[in-house]
């Protein structure tokens, strides 16, 4: 190769780097607004909200702070799961502080902490808890969606 040819080639990996590091802000930006998404369905009890941010697919996980049992499958993971959910309490929120927000451009994930107060149904005082989370995300298209939720009560 001649001078010329190695300068360009030099050149056209730096532009190459330059838009992949402009890509990347907005990329983890559309990774964190999916997590506060989910918050956001979370904490208005809203079924139809809470289907749509997650992957309708079979291997979608999720393990909230009171369950006992791991849920595997969108059906069983998320639909019946948060219908279930909403269905016990009356009031529920949920706000997160995200430690780590991470992608590789197609899987993404967000580890941290939340904070839920639940007032069941049936009445007395509300459940409030702070919980370790992970939420995990694969992206489809140029949307982020929920692949799955794990929240762990943090011990008192």
């Amino acid at each position: 190769m001649d001078r010329r040819a190695v300068l360009m080639s030099v050149a056209g990996l730096a532009l190459i780097s330059t838009m992949a590091a402009a890509q990347q802000p907005s990329d983890l930006d559309a990774l964190k607004a999916a997590n506060q998404a989910f918050y956001t369905a979370l904490s208005a009890r809203d079924l139809k909200a809470m289907e749509s941010l997650w992957a309708n697919k079979p291997y979608v996980v999720n393990i909230g702070p009171r369950s006992k049992s791991v849920a595997v499958g969108y059906a069983d993971a998320v639909t019946k799961k948060w219908a279930v959910t909403f269905d016990e309490f009356s009031q529920i929120s949920v706000s997160s502080s995200v430690v780590q927000l991470q992608s590789n451009g197609k899987i993404g994930w967000v580890v941290g902490t939340e904070k839920a107060s639940l007032q069941p149904k049936s009445g007395g005082d509300p459940l409030t808890f702070e919980a370790f989370v992970t939420n995990t995300f694969e992206k489809q298209g140029k949307h982020w969606l929920m692949t799955s939720h794990h929240a762990q009560p943090i011990p008192k």
